[in-house]
């Protein structure tokens, strides 16, 4: 799978939970093609990262900017900052614990 990875960084941890809700009641993924998964993990208090999947590198890079208008209005709302990457998902490494 192809993949974005979101870092965000909160200047105020309290707004990462805030912001989290946000996303998951605003975030329509009907408009991103290809779209597949979205996972959201808390790293730290004050840190975050989102790992979204796409069906193919062509959609991945198609999406790439309505996610950088999204996540720029986001950093606006909740005080942070927020770097995207991406990269390929390999299940074949993951290991068994």
């Amino acid at each position: 799978m192809f993949c974005v990875f979101i870092n965000a960084r909160y200047a105020n941890e309290k707004l990462m939970h805030i912001g989290h809700n946000f996303l998951s009641e605003n975030l329509d993924v009907n408009i991103l093609s290809g779209f597949i998964s979205l996972h959201a993990y808390h790293i730290t208090p004050n840190k975050g990262l989102g790992v979204m999947c796409f069906d193919s590198q062509k959609n991945l890079e198609k999406n790439m900017i309505p996610l950088k208008e999204i996540f720029s209005d986001y950093e606006d709302r909740f005080n942070c900052k927020i770097t995207i990457d991406t990269g390929i998902e390999n299940r074949d490494l993951w290991l068994d614990l």
